[in-house]
Formats: structure tokens, sequence, C-alpha cells
């Protein structure tokens, strides 16, 4: 026999009001500081592509909510050695390590923290366009459903997400000791002359002298796109060491295939 079933509103472990992306059945808690989120938040935060601090694994992160020393990824820099130190088989030097990795964290570029917040629907194209357009946290907290579909690249399941994640209280509250620790909250530095406008460019491989992250933001800085997979649309492949199907696919499609060394010329 069929009966209807009452939707819960609020998350049975922090109580935050639940939310549902139109496209999905699924309910979500929108508040990043709810215990059953936190862990995966916190990975995400500290992530190679969001703010990219070496050695916040999952072991290291599970430990720092388990154990109360953290509540949400703003506690991260509040840390200091000795808290580190308290983690199972965590020595002084490996503390220190992971301490020097945090501080180095405060001082990337405000994409990185933007797609670090962990925003549904907002990945690393669309954290780039947003630190561009708004230039600052406290800008793009303010802004509106309106001015968010009006930009380039950003839909209206994007736009809402990021209206209904300033309007989460709990939020904001992480967002303030971010502030408050000193993270730099400019937009990413653009180059005067940008060698790339307009390109879509495609990383693939080892590269010897940067990582590929590093490579995908100069793209960015020079005015690229830098994308993960190789359409006709791709305009560069960038092809490192050990290049695999993405390379193949480039040459079938005619795509200009540069090496790094090349690549480092065009970009100067």
């Amino acid at each position: 026999m069929e009966r209807d079933i009452k939707l819960p509103g609020k998350c049975p472990v922090c109580g935050s009001k639940l939310v549902r992306d139109p496209e999905e059945v699924a309910l979500r808690c929108g508040n990043v500081t709810c215990p059953a989120q936190t862990k995966e938040a916190v990975l995400h935060f500290a992530s190679r592509k969001a703010m990219d601090i070496d050695g916040m694994g999952d072991a290291i992160v599970n430990q720092l909510v388990d154990k109360a020393l953290i509540k949400d990824y703003g506690d991260i820099y509040t840390l200091k050695t000795e808290d580190i130190m308290k983690l199972d088989r965590m020595a002084q030097k490996s503390a220190s390590n992971l301490i020097e990795a945090i501080d180095r964290s405060r001082s990337n570029d405000l994409n990185r923290l933007i797609y670090g917040l962990g925003i549904r629907h907002v990945g690393e194209r669309a954290a780039w366009v947003l630190a561009e357009v708004f230039g600052s946290i406290e800008k793009l907290k303010k802004t509106t459903t309106n001015e968010l579909t009006k930009i380039r690249d950003i839909g209206p399941v994007a736009a809402g997400s990021v209206i209904d994640f300033f309007a989460n209280k709990e939020n904001i509250s992480v967002v303030t000791k971010l502030e408050a620790a000193g993270l730099k909250m400019t937009p990413p530095r653009k180059e005067a002359f940008a060698k790339l406008a307009g390109k879509t460019v495609v990383i693939t491989g080892t590269l010897k002298s940067m990582s590929r992250q590093e490579a995908e933001d100069l793209v960015r800085r020079l005015g690229g796109n830098a994308s993960s997979s190789v359409t006709n649309k791709t305009d560069i492949l960038v092809a490192g060491e050990e290049s695999g199907s993405k390379l193949e696919k480039a040459r079938a499609l005619g795509v200009r295939v540069v090496t790094e060394d090349e690549f480092k010329k065009i970009t100067g």
C-alpha cells in the first residue's frame, strides 16, 4: 500500500536546513560545520586543487576531528605544533612540516579559496571566474542571483548554490575565521599580456619544472581556459612525460601538441 512520506526539513545531526538540488532527489545539509560532513569538507579544503596543504590527508584529518582539535576548516589556522604532536605517530619534525604547509596556504589566490569552500556546483573554473569578477569574498557574500546568472560560466544551479552557501550563518562564521586568519583574499594575478587569451589548453603527463596545477594556473593567468579533456575545441595540448590517451586523441583530432619546453616559450 502506498503512503505519503514526509521529508525531513532539518539535518538530523546539526539541525541546519536541508536543501535539495532541483536536478536531484537527495536532500543535503548545507552547513559546513556539520559533524557528519566536517571530515570530507576539511579534506576538500586541504586538497591539491584547493588550498594544497601538503600532509593533511585522511589519517590526520580524522584524528583532528575525532580529538576535537578542529570543528571545521576554519580552525586549521589555529593549530600549533604541539596540537599536531598529540596525534598518533606524529613526531615534532612532521608536525612542524604540517604547520609550515598550513602557513604557506595562507597566500594562495582567491580562486583556490573559493573552490576550497566546497560550494556545491562550483568547480575550479567557476571558482576562478568568481574570483576574477568579484575580487573578494566580501563582495561575493553580498551578490545576488541576478548578478551571478549574468556571468558567463555561472549557470542558475551554481548561482543558487552560492546564494545558499552565504545565506547559512554557520558558513559565514567559518569564512570569518578564514578572514581573521589572514588568508589572501585577492583575485588571481593577471599577466599584462594575455598570451593565451581565448585558448583552451590541456595538460597531460608529468611536467619536470612545475606541477600540473601550477601549469593550469599559469594558463588561466594568461587568459586561457585550462581544461581536463581533449575535444575538437582544444587549441593546445601540453604533453609531459608518459602522456597517454589524451595525446593520442589530440593527434587524431589535429590539435596542436607542444612539449613542456615549447609551452614555457609560449608562456614566457
